[in-house]
């Protein structure tokens, strides 16, 4: 798998790229993905860097216990929250991909206990189409395996969860998903927000069809194309005409 597994790296290494570039995150954060067919996933190492800078070189590979298995001499420790991503993927063989970040409107919804909202028709995912949990059981970051471990039973089978003060959580099937369902996320809760502010918001009826990945609409919610994918990787290499149009989602 060596060249499969470094293509596998750098596709991880851009959706944290991307996380920078879409605006949900600058610093701190981080996605990981599940090894197919494995109990291993690649997951962003420290010390930090800035999330635009990611490479494959920046990545680990541990085991769902925390045992790192491949890691560069220069970046060799494990980020502290790498138990909020294996106690998912423990609870949830069919999740391929999680995505953590404190991004800004969705947090701010958390925040104040307002759902996000199916308010604008996507491009893909309805991320927003049932109202997300809430885990408020401890205000501290995710860094112990009894909390993580509540994290991955408050958010059950959905695709995403408000960690109270603390960002989110959104799981996907592949990474694609995952990245998308985030960036999605934000648009529908910076909509609902602004729509809150002139009225009572309604929500698309059409979209209103729940938002777990249970097998049975698994395909119809891994929506994103090699096409798509395609479009990322345009956006990581031409930051200054994205920035300079906005990104819409």
């Amino acid at each position: 798998m060596g060249k499969e597994l470094q293509e596998f790296k750098e596709q991880v290494a851009l959706a944290n790229r991307l996380l920078h570039h879409y605006g949900l995150t600058t610093y701190l954060g981080h996605a990981s993905a599940r090894i197919p067919d494995t109990d291993r996933i690649i997951i962003k190492a420290r010390p930090h860097v800035s999330m635009d800078r990611v490479r494959a070189q920046h990545l680990m590979t541990i085991d769902l216990d925390g045992n790192i298995l491949e890691a560069s001499d220069e970046y060799p420790s494990r980020v502290s929250e790498w138990v909020l991503h294996a106690e998912i993927y423990k609870a949830r063989p069919e999740v391929g991909a999680v995505v953590h970040t404190h991004q800004k409107w969705c947090t701010i919804l958390g925040i104040a206990g307002v759902p996000v909202l199916p308010v604008q028709h996507p491009t893909g995912l309805a991320v927003g189409t049932e109202p997300w949990p809430v885990y408020e059981e401890s205000y501290a970051i995710v860094t112990e395996v009894k909390q993580a471990r509540v994290v991955a039973q408050t958010l059950g089978k959905h695709m995403a969860c408000h960690l109270r003060t603390h960002g989110i959580v959104v799981v996907g099937a592949n990474m694609e998903q995952a990245l998308m369902a985030a960036a999605q996320a934000e648009h529908e809760a910076e909509m609902t927000w602004h729509a809150m502010l002139v009225g009572d918001p309604e929500t698309i009826p059409m979209m209103a069809m729940g938002g777990t990945l249970d097998d049975d609409v698994g395909d119809r919610q891994d929506e994103v194309s090699k096409e798509d994918w395609q479009n990322h990787l345009w956006v990581d290499e031409h930051l200054h005409a994205v920035r300079n149009r906005g990104v819409q989602f």
